[in-house]
């Protein structure tokens, strides 16, 4: 399928609007279009010619007049800096709708379809958030949970981890269902994850599409604290700690 962007009439029906375009993912390179009969179709270009349909309330009239209004601006700024050959002015017109109705795109329409979400260059920085505390540092509460394991009487299991999940939408915060766990470190990890408000989350792909929200799953970012330098302490470091 050829690179457009452009209007035009839709031959079923004269008096129908279609606005053609494409927009970029951290993946792909998808088309679409957008009707002034309320409907549009995105186009899987890897897999032509799958598509999907939506439904939007966007006044193609309006927007076609700020798109012509947009392109007529640029075109007077060409021409008064250095001119401009009539060659040139398709070029413009080309560039002015691509990145317009890209951002379009994104602004309106990315969230209609019922499995919404693609995922554009600028969510790769959003795209998870590593282990860190609202108030105070990771390294503070890591600091906090070692001195807990320290002063555990009984480690029952010295091979095991004390394992904190943050919280997200998903996933509740405190003790991993897999962690170490006794009802006494249970209580001051719960004091802890109070105070210090563990955060961070990130999404592993699920084998669903590549560049949707239901091709990846939300999971907690997690710190885990070994148990085995706590069990072998000196017995005198264990009461040290228990005074602190």
């Amino acid at each position: 399928m050829e690179e457009i962007s452009k209007r035009e009439s839709d031959s079923s029906n004269p008096n129908v609007i279609k606005l053609k375009s494409g927009f970029s993912t951290c993946d792909s390179r998808y088309h679409f279009e957008i009707r002034s009969d309320g409907t549009g179709t995105i186009f899987y270009t890897e897999f032509y010619p799958e598509s999907e349909e939506y439904i939007h309330e966007v006044n193609l009239t309006e927007l076609t007049a700020k798109l012509e209004e947009k392109v007529q601006a640029q075109i007077n700024f060409q021409r008064e800096i250095d001119g401009l050959e009539d060659s040139e002015i398709e070029n413009i017109i080309q560039e002015v709708m691509v990145e317009t109705l890209e951002d379009f795109f994104w602004n309106e329409i990315n969230q209609t379809p019922e499995d919404p979400f693609f995922r554009s260059f600028d969510d790769q920085n959003e795209w998870g958030a590593e282990f860190f505390c609202e108030n105070g540092g990771a390294e503070e509460l890591e600091e906090f949970l070692e001195l807990c394991v320290l002063t555990e009487r009984n480690i029952s299991e010295p091979d095991d981890y004390l394992i904190i999940d943050s919280e997200t939408d998903c996933d509740a915060l405190g003790l991993n269902d897999s962690s170490y766990w006794s009802e006494r470190l249970g209580e001051l990890v719960e004091i802890g994850c109070q105070y210090f408000k563990p955060a961070g989350h990130r999404y592993d792909y699920n084998d669903g599409w590549g560049d949707r929200l239901s091709g990846y799953s939300m999971y907690s970012e997690s710190i885990s604290i070994p148990l085995k330098e706590a069990h072998s302490a000196p017995t005198r470091e264990k009461m040290l700690g228990m005074k602190l």
